[in-house]
């Protein structure tokens, strides 16, 4: 797996134009991957915005069934008990952990699973 981990300055030099925000950085991601097969970990932190986010972007196709999954991961970490902004933050780690331990698979053709049961395997 290849990844790179530019920040906003050296983001704009790869792309040849400035970066307004932070609203752009998804599609900053997706351009500094595209056609390279390589992952993007892009730092927020020479924005001024009031709220900073870093952007990671995983080179793999197998994304499939992430939607069902983060949800069912809500309801799961709310039937532990935890309240709702607390089971959306563990879910979303959930599901982040489970898309990188899946990105590697080579199962078919298109979009792969996530590994669901990574934190239960070696």
């Amino acid at each position: 797996m290849r990844v790179i981990t530019p920040n906003i300055p050296e983001a704009e030099i790869l792309l040849g134009r400035k970066i307004a925000g932070q609203e752009e950085l998804p599609q900053v991601a997706r351009e500094l991957s595209f056609g390279r097969k390589v992952s993007v970990l892009l730092k927020a932190g020479h924005l001024h915005d009031t709220e900073l986010i870093d952007v990671l972007r995983l080179d793999t196709p197998n994304t499939h069934g992430t939607g069902c999954t983060l949800s069912s991961a809500v309801a799961a970490f709310l039937a532990h008990g935890l309240p709702l902004d607390e089971a959306v933050v563990c879910a979303k780690e959930y599901i982040n952990a489970a898309i990188i331990a899946g990105a590697e698979y080579e199962i078919g053709k298109g979009h792969g699973p996530v590994h669901h049961f990574f934190n239960f395997w070696e």
